[in-house]
């Protein structure tokens, strides 16, 4: 490879660029020091490389056999690199892709691949079929657009958004050279300059710019459709700003199922679907007022989280609770932009607000109440919906946050952001662990006797269950289980009260014995059951 080094380089075999200085190559250069991107292969990774680039380079006899050869040697790039990591299952290694998520992952140890082992990568079948239709591939800023289309599909960058144009110099420096010559007239730059970043004034007016273009070179008639995937609900309402400004309304989503746990990259309450919006021209004069719209949204909330519900397995879903709240923002954006204009919102004081600052829009305001709906309407198949809404915010908090765990869900973040939509303040003291991905919530035993009639969890029926469910477990029979919850409730008949929504909670909490990963309950969830059927039949 020494003796070929610079006349590859000079021929554009083997990458020459220097890493640009960026978000996502902060690693390779300050961390690596690799100054140049053919220091992200060893000298046997870059001899394979070059050898394929140079002699499928010749080899190539028209545009597809070169477009093949570049897809090719950026798979080889992609899997035979100093970023490309060894993963283990216990019973056996194998290698991992440079890109295994969207970062350069640097790492004191890495795969480097044999020539045989390339096979699977270099040799790749591709399914296709041939089209009769019209088709016509731009790579242009999207402002610069002048063509009319029916409709329109995007995917745009978001507040945390993957800065793709960095990325993309990893291959583009292995393609230079081939791309100049299958495709003359294209550029061979990431164009970083032109990249839509995804913050700040700037980002705001891009995307102004972006969606009116779009708009404005559709018939009337014409659909936009947009996939948004974000949490934050500042985020939310900063798009719900931009398609107004850029005179388009939301008239349909859904929430698509993406990803699955297969990847096993990812595990808990993340993200698993992409909110499709479809957008149509505003065409109304209508001016809406702040307190007159919430029933929209409350009804919209509901209809999306119903649909998603029936689409959803449930032995198997697909869907989480960060799901269900990206549909409820998603929901708040269909009814808020149908109106022309909507009273006291200013759209264009509030996109020139930075993303940190202390103000609360008003549009931000609305959807956390969407939110709130649907944390409201996310109700355990074993509760009714009128004893749910009786039970305070502390008990719905602890049921709604074991059914995390029950979903193996360990992040603190996917708590947090569930007492929020709740109003629970003060639930640290529910946990026994409260870690970055531990998080788990106290068990009856883990309880003993505190936070009794203390106010706030202390005071509620689920606290007093949660003690007789321990005393069961302790004493094996639910004698002193039924005893002590008679004994609390003695007044006015109030046990008989209490009966059912007793038996929905313990309901609930006697599916645990059954969820493998949380045997720390399993004695207690088959208490839980045994006292429900001890409460069944009090009385008969």
């Amino acid at each position: 490879m020494s003796e070929n080094l610079e006349s590859w380089q000079s021929k554009g075999i083997i990458p020459s660029d220097m890493i640009e200085h960026g978000y996502s190559t902060y690693d390779l250069v300050f961390t690596r020091g690799w100054q140049y991107w053919h220091q992200l292969f060893n000298p046997r990774q870059l001899l394979v490389h070059g050898l394929f680039s140079m002699y499928s380079g010749e080899i190539a006899l028209n545009q597809m056999e070169i477009t093949n050869a570049i897809l090719g040697i950026n798979k080889l790039s992609n899997w035979n690199s100093k970023l490309s990591q060894w993963l283990s299952d216990g019973s056996n290694e194998k290698g991992a892709q440079t890109f295994y998520n969207q970062a350069f992952n640097t790492m004191f140890n890495y795969l480097s691949r044999t020539v045989l082992s390339l096979q699977t990568t270099w040799f790749f079948n591709i399914n296709n079929s041939e089209t009769n239709t019209a088709k016509e591939v731009s790579v242009i800023d999207a402002r610069d657009l002048n063509a009319n289309n029916d409709i329109w599909m995007t995917d745009p960058p978001y507040a945390d958004a993957v800065y793709y144009h960095e990325l993309s110099e990893f291959f583009l420096a292995w393609d230079k050279e081939l791309l100049k010559k299958a495709f003359p007239d294209w550029y061979t730059d990431s164009k970083r300059v032109l990249a839509v970043k995804g913050t700040g004034q700037t980002f705001n007016e891009s995307m102004i710019e972006i969606y009116k273009n779009l708009a404005n070179h559709m018939p009337d008639k014409g659909y936009q459709v947009v996939m948004f995937t974000h949490q934050d609900v500042k985020v939310w309402s900063e798009l719900a700003m931009i398609l107004w400004s850029a005179g388009l309304k939301v008239v349909s989503a859904w929430n698509i199922a993406t990803e699955t746990d297969a990847s096993g990259l990812k595990s808990g309450n993340y993200v698993k679907g992409t909110v499709l919006l479809t957008l149509k021209k505003q065409t109304s004069n209508e001016l809406g007022f702040q307190d007159e719209i919430f029933d929209d949204i409350k009804a919209e909330v509901k209809g999306i989280i119903n649909s998603m519900r029936d689409l959803d397995e449930k032995d198997e879903p697909d869907f989480s609770d960060a799901d269900y709240l990206l549909a409820s923002y998603a929901a708040s954006l269909k009814v808020l932009t149908s109106y022309k204009e909507i009273d006291g919102i200013d759209v264009k004081y509030w996109l020139a607000q930075p993303r940190d600052s202390k103000e609360v829009n008003p549009i931000e305001s609305l959807i956390n109440r969407a939110v709130n709906i649907a944390y409201d309407y996310l109700i355990p198949d074993e509760f009714d919906n009128l004893r749910w809404a009786e039970m305070k915010p502390e008990e719905r908090f602890f049921i709604r946050g074991l059914e995390l765990e029950m979903n193996n869900s360990h992040k603190i973040s996917a708590y947090q952001e569930l007492a929020r939509g709740f109003g629970v303040s003060d639930y640290k003291d529910l946990f026994a662990e409260f870690k970055a991905n531990s998080a788990r919530l106290k068990t009856p035993s883990e309880f003993k006797m505190a936070f009794l009639n203390g106010g706030g969890f202390g005071s509620t029926l689920l606290r007093h269950i949660l003690v007789a469910i321990n005393e069961t477990t302790t004493s094996s029979s639910t004698v002193e289980g039924r005893s002590y919850l008679k004994d609390v409730y003695k007044e006015a008949n109030e046990f008989w009260f209490k009966k059912p929504l007793m038996i929905e909670i313990l309901s609930f909490i006697s599916k645990i014995e059954y969820v493998t990963h949380m045997k720390h309950w399993h004695s207690h969830a088959h208490s839980a059951m045994l006292l429900r059927e001890a409460l069944k039949n009090e009385g008969v």
